[in-house]
């Protein structure tokens, strides 16, 4: 069996170097796709190079707890202060019971609308922003719906088929939540989008873009223990900042001549669409 790779860069329009990087590792066949913040002010920038590649596989990446929304503030009351800003971190998470879910799908309708409109072709896949859309299996559904209503287009899943071995350390990284929670979450969203037929990557890797591990030689190791199947794993390249490691680790050099060494396809989420969305349509 293949080992399929996308390498993907998330953030894409965040102004901290972003577009320059991540069109640099795609330019270079590193990064394979990206996820575009369409609500960040580079993102005009980013458009306009997507719409001279439209061969580049770019979804995007739908955002809740950052940034302004693309809707107007009072169209979406519920998912912002009193400066018309995305609340973050345990102000929003608290607010769970007062957040509409109606205003939140169509804030997240209109950034996919956006994309649509900028770049003139549809997203390869939707992913979400951090990991507080996880937290509520009726925001995290609501992605779901979009995916299915936007031609049942992939989505990323955290939660991938290594979830038993892998959720201590999603419980380590992503909020301490208790591991049983993380495994009852995991679950339910894999069933999600089986029930509705929507493809997804096997495995997400996220490691290598946490503090102490933005390096070529973890990277390389990474490529050493690729499984079998589809693997996304993701970074966060940029110009500035801790950014600036993901990007110099993914112009080594040596990063490329090892995929290349090991027989590894690097690709995009159109072949999760391929590969997995079939299989649904048989």
């Amino acid at each position: 069996m293949t080992r399929y790779l996308i390498i993907n860069a998330d953030d894409l329009g965040y102004p901290a170097g972003t577009v320059e990087a991540i069109t640099d590792l795609f330019e270079r066949g590193i990064v394979t796709s990206a996820s575009a913040l369409v609500n960040q002010p580079d993102w005009p920038r980013a458009a306009a190079c997507l719409r001279e590649h439209p061969e580049w596989g770019v979804g995007v990446h739908l955002v809740m707890n950052e940034g302004r929304p693309v809707l107007p503030p009072q169209e979406v009351a519920t998912l912002v202060d009193r400066q018309g800003r995305f609340r973050d971190g345990w102000s929003l998470l608290i607010r769970y019971p007062f957040l509409s879910l109606p205003q939140l799908k169509a804030e997240w309708q209109a950034q996919i609308d956006t994309f649509i409109a900028d770049t003139g072709h549809p997203p390869s896949h939707l992913d979400l922003h951090c990991h507080y859309p996880y937290v509520f299996p009726a925001w995290f559904r609501l992605s779901v719906e979009l995916a299915e209503t936007y031609g049942r287009i992939p989505l990323r899943m955290p939660f991938d088929d290594a979830l038993e071995r892998k959720a201590p350390e999603l419980s380590a990284h992503y909020g301490g939540f208790p591991v049983w929670l993380i495994l009852r979450w995991g679950r339910r969203y894999q069933e999600m989008l089986e029930r509705r037929g929507l493809a997804r990557p096997n495995y997400f890797e996220s490691s290598f873009t946490q503090d102490g591990r933005r390096t070529a030689e973890y990277l390389l190791g990474m490529l050493e223990r690729l499984p079998e199947g589809i693997t996304e794993i993701l970074c966060h390249p940029g110009t500035e900042g801790w950014r600036l490691q993901d990007y110099q680790a993914l112009s080594d050099p040596r990063v490329r001549r090892r995929i290349e060494a090991l027989d590894i396809a690097l690709v995009d989420y159109r072949v999760v669409e391929a590969e997995q969305g079939g299989e649904h349509d048989r």
